[in-house]
């Protein structure tokens, strides 16, 4: 048997590095600012850029998760600069159901192996981070939306992206604190920035 605690390093640092990725991408359009400090005059193409990290580090967090119960995930549909408003909201729908499959989930007792509570750990460190950020981005953004409507062309994609920004965020937050809830149930050693995250939301 492997040793579980390898395994969870292993697991963890994986998708930790996929998950911040995200949080420390550059944004030239936006003086050099990660998620934290957007500002009102955004460049669209740079919020919808980051809106799309964040859904992807999001499904590879909700996936991983539900993976160690042994949940199949949807697959969600692909976004880039070109997407549609159609393809952004069909990303959204895709990722609020993934989230409520995992959450009906946890809401019943389960027995882990050592590899899927590793598994379950990483994937929950992965989704900290992502809320975290996804937090971020909801402050600022009532003068965000405003001058993204005003910009026309394009620009209303990443405008739908940032009024679903703080449902997203909302969503995440209540995902996180549903899996600290079930780590705790379960004897699933979380990493402490999981628990702090889900504390200060």
């Amino acid at each position: 048997m492997k040793n579980p605690k390898r395994l969870l390093v292993l697991v963890t640092a994986t998708i930790a590095l996929a998950a911040s990725g995200a949080s420390q991408a550059q944004n030239p359009g936006n003086g050099g600012t990660t998620f934290s400090g957007l500002q009102a005059t955004v460049r669209p193409d740079d919020y919808l850029g980051k809106f799309i990290e964040l859904s992807k580090a999001e499904a590879a967090a909700t996936t991983t998760l539900s993976s160690a119960l042994g949940l199949s995930a949807a697959a969600r549909p692909p976004l880039d600069l070109s997407a549609s408003t159609a393809e952004v909201a069909a990303t959204v729908a895709a990722s609020g159901a993934a989230q409520q499959q995992l959450q009906e989930a946890m809401s019943k007792p389960a027995a882990l192996s050592d590899a899927n509570k590793a598994l379950f750990a990483g994937g929950a460190l992965a989704l900290a981070q992502v809320a975290r950020d996804t937090n971020e981005m909801t402050k600022n953004l009532g003068a965000i939306k405003q001058n993204l409507a005003l910009s026309g062309g394009r620009a209303r994609v990443a405008l739908y992206a940032s009024r679903n920004t703080a449902d997203v965020a909302d969503k995440l937050r209540a995902e996180l604190k549903a899996v600290v809830a079930f780590a705790a149930a379960n004897q699933i050693a979380l990493a402490p920035q999981v628990t702090e995250a889900a504390a200060a939301m």
